[in-house]
C-alpha cells in the first residue's frame, strides 16, 4: 500500500509539474520595453539596408535603361535606313523586271532590312523588360520608405520607461 501511495504522490506531483510547464508555455511572454526597442530598431536597420540595396538595383537600372536607349536609336534609325533601301531596290526591280544584278541587290536589301529590323525588335523588347525592372524597382521602394515612415514614427512614439 506504501508503494501505492508513493506511486500516486509522485504521479501528482509530476502532472502539477507538467500543468506549471504548459502554462507557463502558453502563456503571453512578457518583453522588456528596452527588448522591444532594440527589436524594432534592428528591424528598422534591416529595412534601411534593403532601401539602400534597392536604390543600388535602381540606379544601375537607369544606366542600363540610358545605354539601351542610345543603342534602340541606333537600331531603328539603321532599320528605318535599310527599309528604305530594300524598298527603293524593290522599285528599281519593278523598272527592270529581267536585270538579275539588280534582283539581286534587292534580295540583300531585303534580307539587310530583316535583320536591322530583327535586331532593333530584340533592344526595344530589353529595353522595354529594363523599364518594367525600374518600375518594379521604384514600386519596392515606395512600399520599403512606407514601412519605414510607420517603423520610424512607432519608435518615436513608443513610451521610454
Amino acid at each position: 500500500m506504501n508503494k501505492f501511495i508513493l506511486k500516486n504522490s509522485l504521479f501528482k506531483a509530476l502532472m502539477v509539474v507538467m500543468v506549471s510547464l504548459f502554462i507557463t508555455a502558453c502563456s503571453k511572454k512578457v518583453v522588456n520595453p528596452e527588448v522591444q526597442r532594440l527589436q524594432s530598431q534592428k528591424e528598422l536597420l534591416d529595412l534601411n539596408t534593403k532601401l539602400n540595396k534597392l536604390n543600388l538595383s535602381l540606379e544601375k537600372e537607369l544606366g542600363n535603361v540610358n545605354s539601351l536607349v542610345a543603342d534602340v536609336d541606333k537600331a531603328n534609325d539603321k532599320a528605318s535606313k535599310s527599309a528604305s533601301e530594300a524598298s527603293k531596290r524593290s522599285a528599281d526591280v519593278s523598272k527592270h523586271p529581267g536585270d538579275s544584278r539588280i534582283a539581286k541587290k534587292a534580295d540583300k536589301a531585303s534580307r539587310n532590312a530583316a535583320s536591322d529590323a530583327k535586331r532593333a525588335l530584340k533592344l526595344n523588347k530589353k529595353l522595354s523588360g529594363a523599364n518594367d525592372k525600374v518600375k518594379s524597382y521604384q514600386k519596392d521602394i515606395a512600399n520599403t520608405q512606407t514601412k519605414l515612415g510607420e517603423l520610424n514614427s512607432k519608435i518615436n512614439f513608443a513610451p521610454n520607461e
